[in-house]
């Protein structure tokens, strides 16, 4: 049985949305706030730390947010597949596939070329690690084409 959206911040705002926005949960909410004591004597002021990387164990960090609704939305207008896009190391494209098995969905990742980081290479054996479909372009400018294609006419 889905849990109630009364502890997503937006519903409890804005509670005439409930049935109107479609949600995928994905996270775990709210995050905690943590000090960080040695930053702040460092620059001598208090510092605090949003801890948005706790928000699943799945693959945590901001872009969860976001994916609970587009998720949501991809879902409820009958997708099968959620297509990210991104350079080979992107933090979005890894949450998508990733969390996309959460709500029902397969994952494809249309990407392109960026520098050869230990954080991009990290970012995209995450990706990988699941089988998403990939389309792989020799350039950001084939971008707009990829999609087309992938979409279809119409």
């Amino acid at each position: 049985m889905a849990r109630p959206l009364d502890d997503v911040a937006l519903f409890r705002h804005l509670p005439a949305l409930v049935g109107q926005v479609p949600w995928q949960r994905l996270g775990d909410w709210p995050t905690p706030v943590e000090e960080a004591p040695a930053i702040g004597a460092a620059i001598g002021a208090d510092v605090w730390i949003k801890r948005e990387d706790r928000s699943s164990p799945r693959y945590g960090g901001n872009k969860v947010r976001t994916l609970e609704a587009v998720l949501g939305r991809a879902v409820d207008a009958g997708a099968h597949r959620i297509w990210a896009t991104g350079a080979y190391g992107s933090n979005h494209a890894v949450a998508t596939v990733l969390h996309a098995a959460t709500a029902g969905l397969g994952a494809g990742a249309i990407l392109f070329p960026q520098p050869a980081t230990a954080t991009a290479r990290a970012n995209l054996r995450a990706m990988l690690s699941v089988r998403p479909a990939v389309v792989r372009l020799a350039s950001v400018i084939a971008l707009p084409f990829a999609m087309r294609r992938l979409r279809g006419p119409g």
